[in-house]
């Protein structure tokens, strides 16, 4: 770089500083005069969608480009919470079903460990993307560094891990978890008591179960707050939500999700060292331990599919003898009902 660069590039440097302070004095300036009214449009949004409780100022505020809460000084993540806890109810079931393969159960039980994909793995089906392409959120899809950390729709899909989860063991008819899941029957189902031990055990919501084709919530908040302010809105955990939030009509899958996300700064998840199964789309997965700081996992029974061989029965069967035998094997589904 020669002198000119050189000095070129410092008086760019020194304008965005410039501009950036600038903008803060002017949302210093809105923290006093105007957030009475930004925190009654909040409330309004709320109230329009069914939401009882309301926000105040230590919930949301005026920054230099953008409305909302994830920095300092704001603490109290209330406003992030309302949102997933209205739209992503955390589970409260006794019991969850895993459809999978007979090498994958082998594996879960003899190891006691679980293997969680990370969200690349269901890229090309569209997920994650159509949350923020549907709510109007594309600095995901341009990407970007913040504080050193990539915040680009692949990077951050790359770093979230998952795994799913049914409230139903029963596969009525018309639904495909044995056929997706469970190797076409030739797999098994297991049933498990899950304790979590952070808030990224959540239900999945499927966005046409009402006709609609976005969170109606985010919608107007995303909307109203861009339209009055001219900056966007910008909450807490928003790089999470689009995990649990699936375009279509197939709320008949009755899907929970527990996800890792390795950068998350709620607990500590970044040792987790992810191993690439496809480097060219960068599918990878975690393993954890059944019993963790991240959640407890008590296999309760087993279920081989209606395809299920009998030596594979009898594998399973010696398995559970030999390392659990308070795990419950129970009779091969049948394949007219799937149960």
């Amino acid at each position: 770089m020669d002198e000119n660069e050189f000095l070129k590039s410092v008086q760019e440097k020194l304008e965005k500083m410039n501009e950036y302070e600038s903008k803060t004095r002017i949302a210093n300036l809105k923290n006093r005069n105007e957030i009475a009214d930004l925190i009654k449009l909040v409330n309004d949004t709320l109230a329009k969608n069914l939401v009882a409780d309301t926000i105040s100022n230590l919930h949301i505020r005026f920054y230099a480009d953008f409305i909302g809460n994830i920095i300092p000084p704001i603490k109290d993540k209330k406003l992030s919470n309302l949102i997933f806890d209205t739209y992503f109810p955390t589970p409260a079931l006794q019991s969850y079903y895993h459809f999978t393969s007979f090498n994958a159960t082998k594996s879960i039980i003899s190891t006691q460990k679980l293997r969680l994909s990370n969200l690349r793995k269901r890229f090309q089906d569209g997920e994650y993307s159509e949350f923020y392409s549907d709510h109007g959120m594309d600095g995901y899809k341009t990407g970007g560094r913040v504080l050193g950390i990539d915040c680009s729709e692949k990077s951050i899909m790359s770093e979230i891990f998952f795994l799913s989860l049914s409230s139903s063991g029963i596969d009525y008819s018309g639904q495909t978890k044995w056929t997706d899941f469970g190797e076409d029957g030739e797999g098994m189902r297991l049933e498990f008591e899950v304790t979590a031990k952070h808030n990224d055990f959540r239900e999945v919501y499927y966005s046409l179960h009402k006709n609609q084709n976005c969170i109606p919530l985010l919608k107007d908040l995303f909307t109203e707050i861009k339209d009055k302010y001219g900056v966007p809105f910008n909450f807490t955990y928003s790089s999470k939500i689009g995990s649990f939030y699936i375009k279509g009509r197939f709320q008949n899958e009755n899907e929970y999700r527990f996800l890792i996300k390795r950068t998350s700064d709620d607990y500590n998840a970044y040792y987790l060292q992810p191993t690439v199964t496809d480097p060219t789309e960068n599918i990878a997965y975690v393993e954890i331990p059944l019993i963790s700081e991240f959640a407890d996992f008590k296999i309760i029974s087993v279920q081989p599919g209606f395809n299920c061989s009998d030596h594979d029965i009898q594998e399973i069967n010696q398995l559970v003898a030999t390392t659990d035998p308070t795990i419950i094997v129970r009779p091969k589904a049948l394949q007219d009902y799937g149960i």
